[in-house]
């Protein structure tokens, strides 16, 4: 059973990661400083210090937070009946919660990983461990003959995440709606990768 303090810690962390991400996209990560974080969270220093050493401290904290909401996506793929169901779902559900944002910090946080090599080992780390989850489950999907198998899984899994990411990032340049408006070129050309067959309605 988790106590207070747990309950509490965790909520001080997350307040503090959601003021920092606001601090980042309007400031911008180098012209951000602890103090404004600070402010923003409504937290003294000493506080704020307790969590979160470092501006470093709390990018490898946002890098954890989108590994735990990666790979709990990723889980459903792995125990769905229909992969590219379950695939094309979760895409629905990212193009229908991606925020201007979700985008710029996610740039933000990026340029920063590959500054720093710590944070790249730690990013690189969560990319890998995606990676393999998506290999997992199109591997299970090949098994049953709903995936060709003639990719290896290993390969597919990292064609999907680049055009994903590729998608994102369009994004970042246009605006959060852009997803969404190549959606269902892009479920298209997930199929044809994966299951050389027609977008499933």
């Amino acid at each position: 059973m988790r106590t207070r303090d747990d309950d509490l810690n965790k909520t001080r962390s997350a307040t503090i990661l959601s003021a920092a991400g606001d601090c980042f996209v309007r400031n911008g990560f180098h012209s951000t400083s602890m103090k404004d974080i600070c402010s923003a969270a409504g937290m003294s220093p000493g506080t704020l210090y307790h969590y979160f050493r470092s501006k470093a401290d709390i990018i490898a904290g946002i890098v954890e937070g989108e590994r735990a909401a990666t790979q709990l996506i990723l889980s459903r793929l792995t125990d769905a009946p229909d992969f590219m169901q379950a695939l094309f779902v979760a895409l629905d559900a990212l193009a229908g919660s991606i925020t201007e944002r979700d985008l710029i910090l996610h740039a933000e946080v990026s340029a920063e990983v590959l500054r720093r090599p710590e944070l790249r080992v730690r990013a690189r780390a969560a990319d890998d461990e995606a990676r393999d989850w998506l290999a997992a489950a199109i591997a299970e999907a090949q098994a049953r003959g709903e995936l060709t198998r003639s990719l290896s899984a290993h390969e597919a899994a990292v064609c999907v995440l680049a055009l994903i990411d590729g998608m994102l990032w369009r994004a970042t340049l246009h605006e959060a709606a852009d997803l969404g408006d190549r959606l269902e070129t892009l479920k298209q050309a997930l199929t044809r990768l994966l299951a050389e067959g027609e977008v499933r309605r």
